[in-house]
């Protein structure tokens, strides 16, 4: 691959994952924690060696399904790939954090039916809480915001678990993340319309970019209410090898509503059509 993962990378992700993963909530026993994070990305059936059950998909623009964790009550988060293993733009794509926002996962679906550009390749994640989403529940099963759980100026308080990455989901991404080390991560969530551009420089200036394609406006900083700890977008952009950045879109609650888009070819769609199309669109536009 492109990217190999650093060992000073490995390291660190790998003691944090360690250390939180033997939490366990009373009366309820977490999934074994999957394999250490794989030196290469997964790119055939034969899959044991990356230490992920993957499938190869035929006769769609996905080609390789990953299962890469496991929630707390069991359910799979599954990454899927369109495009070259090789292709010098990655672009990752998170549908659902949390279970309540449901637009994200929808768009998910129909990015997957769409074919990236020659030079890019698209990491899908339907859902990384998929037991919040079976019920519209904003939080795991342990009771945890997982965008409270990562690393980044994490903060112990009743929602954001006992430690950073203490969640199986959480694990799950990180892992997934630092071996892929993708250019981007979009993470979809809902339901006050914008595109965050916390950190600016380049994570806001692609930030502003995806707002004009998608139509998602406007694109400014999202408060968390307070300091925000120990989400993913914040940890993500810290500690990518890859100086990937990472950013946060509010989709609306309208998102299933035609209006204006703004993909070249695209004058009018959803939101949740809209921001599919503007995600494969910048896959290929990305900084290689």
């Amino acid at each position: 691959m492109r990217r190999p993962l650093r060992s000073a990378a490995t390291s660190v992700v790998a003691a944090v994952l360690l250390a939180g993963a033997s939490y366990a909530a009373p009366a309820r026993a977490v999934p074994a924690p999957e394999p250490a994070v794989p030196t290469t990305a997964p790119t055939s059936a034969s899959s044991s060696a990356y230490g992920y059950s993957c499938r190869r998909v035929s006769g769609s623009a996905v080609d390789l399904s990953c299962v890469i964790g496991r929630s707390v009550d069991g359910r799979a988060l599954v990454a899927t790939r369109q495009g070259r293993a090789a292709a010098p733009r990655v672009l990752v794509v998170l549908g659902q954090m949390h279970g309540e926002e449901w637009p994200g996962p929808l768009t998910v679906d129909v990015l997957r039916t769409l074919r990236p550009a020659a030079d890019a390749v698209i990491w899908s994640v339907r859902s990384m809480n998929p037991d919040g989403g079976a019920i519209g529940r904003r939080w795991n099963s342990h009771g945890v915001n997982l965008n409270s759980n990562f690393p980044d100026k994490f903060l112990r308080d009743s929602r954001s678990g006992p430690r950073a990455l203490s969640e199986p989901e959480s694990q799950a991404i990180a892992r997934f993340l630092t071996l892929v080390q993708p250019d981007l991560v979009i993470s979809l969530h809902g339901f006050s319309e914008a595109v965050d551009t916390t950190g600016g420089g380049r994570r806001a200036a692609l930030a502003r970019t995806f707002s004009g394609l998608s139509g998602i406006a406007p694109a400014h900083v999202v408060p968390c209410g307070g300091p925000c700890h120990g989400n993913l977008t914040d940890w993500y952009t810290a500690t990518s090898r890859a100086s990937g950045v990472a950013f946060t879109v509010e989709m609306p609650r309208s998102s299933r509503t035609v209006r204006p888009c703004g993909v070249p070819g695209h004058p009018r769609e959803t939101p949740i059509r809209c921001t599919a199309l503007a995600a494969a669109y910048l896959a290929g536009r990305l900084p290689a």
